[in-house]
């Protein structure tokens, strides 16, 4: 009969007990009896041999072939030529099972890689893997949004991450890191992107077991307390673009405002307009421009729409149409832009537009500045605080929607603005798109006859 255990003194004069393993037949680790009597030790593996092994702090007893069974785990592993991934494996297993809490491995292998540059090859466009997986499920992804991660990571996150590895990145850090963003001063809505542009290739990361664990998990995000974007009143409005008309130094930037105010097209909509969209009565409103993926199909939410357009409003598109340089050209461009560059293939930057309208409210404030000092008026009677009211090139289109949902439904001025959610568009099917236009242009007329007065006869 094969024996189940050996009993055997150390030189501290203590009896050690090693069992057998009933499968491989190999002896376990010498455990300590605590005690000097032969007889006693023998009692005490006797009663281990039946209860179970004391293991663990607490000294819960585990039966032999359990203990045995660690054991041969604890050889396989010693014996076998495991690399880093192998190793990481292991500890996801073991992460999961609730056993270990680490959250990271020697610095070889998937994880390995750089933090930043891992970053850097994550929001590349056209290299990661991550953006081309969202773009073959059918999933919208911008160049621009990469390219403004791409930049923050260069402003924000390489000075902090400087050489750690992927792998030993820590939940640790990532607070670190966003209560300093926060000691500067920054928006929580800013904080709250530059950790996106961390924890989502972290846990894409993660789920891909190129990392044992996501330290993101219970990471706190910041509450997000955006600034109100401010609009201006209908007096602010016929300022500029009545009164002080001629205080805008750029023809184009004029137009800009003049299209978004009176149709709430944004700008990227505004910039990608050409000839062939300015119809009699309605812009067609189907493309946009932005600086990255210039020109696109398809606005913000990928529906084109038709906008009323006033008489003014057109005359002014295609004023500023003829004083395109490309119209001269040889042969002449087939469709070119309304709001040109100097190349024949883009429109102007956007910079043009916002930064037009805010020098020209600068100088709208100068201007009644002066003619309240000659009239000794205690203020001037026009005074537009730009930056403290949060004004900006989209307040056009809260002015137009805030204007015209004053005289109908929201709902109708949604369709027309292009404020859509899948709902409202089916809920509005395409025979009674051209009634609720010209609604809605009814109803932005009423509100330019005050601003600037025109003749338009109302389309009932």
């Amino acid at each position: 009969m094969r024996r189940e255990y050996y009993l055997s003194k150390h030189k501290n004069g203590i009896y050690y007990v090693e069992f057998i393993d009933s499968v491989s037949g190999k002896k376990l680790s010498a455990r300590s009896t605590g005690e000097t009597d032969q007889i006693k030790a023998q009692v005490k593996a006797e009663l281990w041999k039946q209860h179970g092994i004391p293991t663990g702090r607490m000294r819960q007893p585990r039966p032999i072939e359990e203990a045995a069974g660690i054991k041969n785990i604890i050889r396989l592993i010693r014996k076998a030529e495991l690399m880093a991934d192998d190793a990481l494996r292991i500890v996801f297993t073991l992460k999961t099972m609730g056993l270990i809490d680490v959250s990271a491995v020697k610095n070889t292998g998937r994880g390995s890689v750089p933090f930043i540059q891992f970053l850097k090859n994550f929001w590349d466009y056209d290299k990661s893997e991550y953006i081309q997986d969202r773009l073959s499920h059918g999933y919208r992804f911008s160049r621009q949004y990469a390219h403004e991660c791409q930049n923050r990571l260069k402003a924000e996150l390489v000075p902090y991450f400087g050489e750690k590895k992927l792998n030993c990145v820590t939940t640790d850090d990532l607070k670190t890191l966003s209560n300093q963003l926060a000691a500067r001063g920054l928006a929580t809505s800013t904080i709250n992107q530059i950790l996106l542009i961390c924890c989502t290739p972290l846990k894409w990361a993660f789920n891909e077991k190129i990392i044992p664990s996501n330290p993101c998990q219970g990471l706190t995000k910041f509450s997000i307390k955006n600034r109100k974007r401010g609009v201006l009143n209908v007096e602010e409005a016929k300022a500029l673009f009545l009164t002080c008309k001629e205080l805008w130094k750029d023809k184009r930037a004029y137009v800009g405002s003049l299209v978004a105010a009176s149709t709430g097209a944004r700008m990227s909509e505004c910039l990608a307009l050409r000839r062939t969209d300015i119809g009699e009565k309605t812009i067609h409103i189907a493309h946009r421009y932005v600086r990255i993926d210039h020109f696109k199909e398809g606005t913000k939410n990928e529906e084109t729409r038709n906008v009323p357009l006033l008489p003014i409003v057109r005359a002014a598109l295609l004023d500023l149409l003829n004083d395109n340089p490309h119209l001269a050209t040889d042969p002449p461009v087939a469709d070119p832009f309304i709001f040109y560059s100097l190349q024949a293939d883009k429109p102007c930057d956007n910079k043009v537009l916002l930064d037009g309208l805010k020098e020209t409210i600068a100088s709208i404030n100068n201007h009644y500045v002066e003619a309240a000092k000659k009239a000794n008026h205690e203020k001037p009677e026009i005074a537009i605080d730009q930056k403290g009211r949060n004004i900006t090139f989209h307040s056009w289109r809260h002015f137009f929607c805030s204007k015209s949902t004053q005289k109908i439904s929201g709902e109708k001025v949604a369709k027309v603005s292009g404020h859509l959610t899948k709902a409202v568009f089916d809920k509005y099917a395409d025979h009674v798109e051209e009634e609720n236009v010209q609604e809605v242009g009814n109803a932005i007329a009423e509100v330019f006859q005050n601003i600037i007065p025109f003749t338009m006869k109302k389309v009932v």
